[in-house]
């Protein structure tokens, strides 16, 4: 009788529990729509578009203003890289020529498709590269509408591509009539071996990561040749496939719309298309190049220097600061270069290093999924990598001066220093950072002088 009491006790106790609805999301429905993009996978092609990053805000954070930036751009769109049309596009677009029949299923357009590519005009920007800059440039002045007055220098190189890049930027600014965009020819107050410090290294080449991109690519592309063989007139190459996959960018680049090609390769496809790539660019300009870091240093060390000679606010009424080579109330600058270069910041950063041992990074016979380094985020057309200096005045205990890495408009936090708002570094430890590295990265012409 006694358990039975204590059954009974017990029940009524639950019985008197309040009775709470059961347990769902508080939004029911969790996709997003997702649909792959490749032109968001194509490392070097792609047209712009501005990365995720860590999905930190854009703006600066509350109670910070940006008061400087400083923006390393990659040229626009061209209509091929030289190297890459010889190697991969060229010969299949020769086939081509020769296998106009056959065409069939998903390539069946190929029997009447006529390639984009000027090749007498391959470096050269194209229509909607041109299009594409004035759009970047429109972004940038809307990002910082405050300091986007003030530019009157904008340097470029000497390629073309550069230079007609500038220009097309410039051209989205307010004041473009007034704004002078230098084409140096030789070292401009150090910015030649900070914009395009490879020109100026014997001991850099190309060559470092071809073998190794090439054992990934006979990995596999004859899976892809495979599954698309009976569609085609001819058996596509290892090295046609990489054409074709690197014509799905550039077309779509050219004409500013969605290559027909680009629906012809699976997911798995472009995402194999992207490693081979990533891990080409890790071994040539990232970071398992010792040069690298030494290539990336100078533009880092430069415009510290400048943003700490830099007061609060600009006087347009001040004459040219001949000593630093900007005019004295610029507070944003821009220089335009190769793609080279911004992963060699990047790489001096450490802001897109993987943090897996340099000997498991990249492996040649699969995918290293949680690799860091991914190159689509860096170095489409008109790819940047950039400098904030901001000033938190409005942050009780924060307040003060602090540096932002930026990389195609996302907020991309260095791993030695990201305490300070928005996870930026404060200017005392950036400047530390700086000294640390001219320390270390202070034989950059010894070493670039040697081929060893």
């Amino acid at each position: 009788m006694a358990l039975l009491a204590c059954v009974l006790y017990l029940a009524s106790c639950v019985a008197a529990l309040p009775v709470y609805p059961a347990q769902s999301p508080i939004l029911l429905d969790h996709t997003q729509g997702y649909q792959f993009d490749p032109l968001l996978h194509l490392p070097g092609i792609s047209p712009y578009f501005d990365a995720v990053g860590f999905g930190l805000e854009h703006a600066a954070p509350p109670g910070c203003t940006v008061t400087a930036a400083s923006y390393l751009v990659r040229h626009a769109a061209i209509y091929a890289n030289d190297d890459e049309y010889e190697e991969y596009i060229k010969p299949f677009l020769w086939k081509l020529e020769k296998h106009r029949q056959g065409w069939s299923g998903p390539l069946e357009f190929m029997s009447t498709w006529v390639s984009p590519i000027l090749e007498d005009h391959l470096e050269d920007i194209t229509p909607s590269g041109a299009e594409d800059a004035k759009k970047v440039g429109g972004h940038l002045v809307k990002r910082y509408p405050k300091l986007a007055p003030t530019v009157k220098k904008i340097l470029a190189d000497k390629k073309p591509r550069t230079f007609d890049t500038a220009i097309a930027v410039a051209k989205a600014f307010p004041n473009h009539e007034d704004i002078e965009v230098v084409r140096f020819l030789h070292n401009h107050n150090g910015s030649f071996d900070s914009l395009i410090p490879h020109k100026s290294c014997s001991a850099f080449t190309k060559i470092p990561g071809t073998k190794e991109m090439g054992d990934f690519v006979h990995h596999y592309a004859p899976h892809v040749s495979g599954r698309l063989a009976r569609f085609t007139p001819f058996e596509l190459s290892d090295n046609d496939v990489v054409g074709l996959q690197s014509l799905c960018g550039y077309e779509s680049a050219i004409k500013g719309e969605r290559s027909p090609i680009c629906a012809v390769f699976t997911d798995a496809e472009f995402f194999a298309y992207e490693y081979a790539w990533d891990l080409k660019y890790s071994h040539m300009v990232g970071p398992l190049n010792p040069l690298s870091p030494y290539l990336g240093f100078p533009w880092l060390k430069t415009q510290s220097e400048l943003f700490q000679q830099l007061e609060k606010e600009p006087d347009s009424h001040s004459e040219p600061d001949t000593g630093s080579g900007w005019p004295s109330p610029q507070r944003f600058f821009l220089s335009f270069t190769h793609r080279e270069v911004p992963p060699f910041v990047a790489t001096a950063l450490g802001i897109f290093n993987s943090s897996s041992s340099a000997v498991e990074e990249f492996p040649t016979d699969h995918i290293n999924w949680a690799r860091s380094w991914r190159m689509s985020d860096l170095i489409p057309f008109l790819g940047h990598v950039g400098m904030e200096k901001m000033t938190c005045d409005g942050r009780p205990g924060r307040e003060g001066e602090y540096i932002r890495v930026i990389a195609n408009t996302a907020p991309r936090p260095i791993p030695s220093c990201q305490d300070g708002p928005g996870a930026s570094c404060s200017m005392e430890q950036w400047t530390d950072i700086i000294a640390q590295g001219a320390e270390k990265y202070k034989d950059y012409h010894k070493i670039c002088s040697t081929t060893s």
